[in-house]
């Protein structure tokens, strides 16, 4: 929403507001091993130099 853009509001507060139609699971847990699992694992930020 445009409320939610633009104010400080937190974001996952202003998806959680939407019609059911446009549904948003807030913190989600996935089933270990799945792809989503998986997914999120590799979305984790990385220090990169720290681990060369």
């Amino acid at each position: 929403t445009v409320f939610g853009l633009q104010t400080a509001a937190r974001i996952e507060s202003v998806l959680m507001s939407l019609p059911p139609l446009a549904a948003w699971d807030y913190a989600p847990e996935f089933a270990p091993g799945s792809e989503e699992a998986d997914l999120m694992a590799m979305l984790v930020p990385r220090d990169w130099l720290a681990d060369a």
